[in-house]
């Protein structure tokens, strides 16, 4: 009878062992398959934006400007802006823009810090359906709002995003897939009438 109860007994924990060790392996591998090796493409995220009508963007911006892009950057989207440990495809990769005003048309700055989703960091790679992308150089026109960063100093000009980035046309107007294209002097006129109404 002792004997049968040993057996039983080395049995249920040789079942509590293997149960165990699978549990370990499968999660192990579970967080394998999260984990992408160096440059691999963490895929690509689709954002919706809310696209106001043109008197609300004029409206509710705070900052109008003509400005150029001056730096672009990739950074981990961490509290610290660096790569996260491990790198999963949880992870997220933002561009920040640096703009240098060249005309203020509403409110006032001397540089514009934006970030968009997407970008390329470290050799990863991730890809953000609707946002602006920019080179250093290129004019653009920026509809935006004021935030601050986690240490309360830094302006950071969020929302550089197509419904309120506009980029230059050879003629001088700027354009832009939500509204069309638009011309420097007739904004001017549009904001004064925002300001008025």
């Amino acid at each position: 009878m002792a004997m049968k109860s040993s057996k039983k007994l080395g049995f249920v924990l040789l079942a509590i062992s293997l149960l165990l060790i699978a549990s370990v392996v499968g999660y192990a591998y579970s967080q394998s398959q999260n984990r992408l090796p160096e440059g691999k493409d963490l895929g690509e995220m689709m954002i919706n934006w809310y696209i106001p009508d043109y008197n609300a963007l004029v409206s509710d911006s705070d900052l109008i400007v003509v400005a150029t892009v001056t730096n672009k950057t990739g950074i981990w989207g961490t509290d610290d802006g660096e790569k996260p440990s491990p790198v999963t495809i949880y992870s997220s990769i933002y561009t920040e823009y640096t703009f240098k005003p060249d005309e203020i048309l509403k409110g006032n700055t001397t540089t514009i810090i934006g970030r968009v989703r997407g970008g390329t960091v470290d050799g990863y790679t991730q890809k953000a359906t609707q946002t602006s992308s920019f080179e250093v150089g290129d004019k653009v026109l920026l509809f935006v709002t004021n935030n601050k960063d986690a240490d309360g100093n830094r302006i950071l000009w969020y929302h550089i995003n197509w419904p309120g980035a506009f980029t230059e046309t050879t003629d001088g107007k700027f354009t832009n897939p939500c509204y069309g294209e638009i011309s420097i002097e007739q904004l001017k006129q549009d904001i004064a009438d925002s300001e008025t109404a």
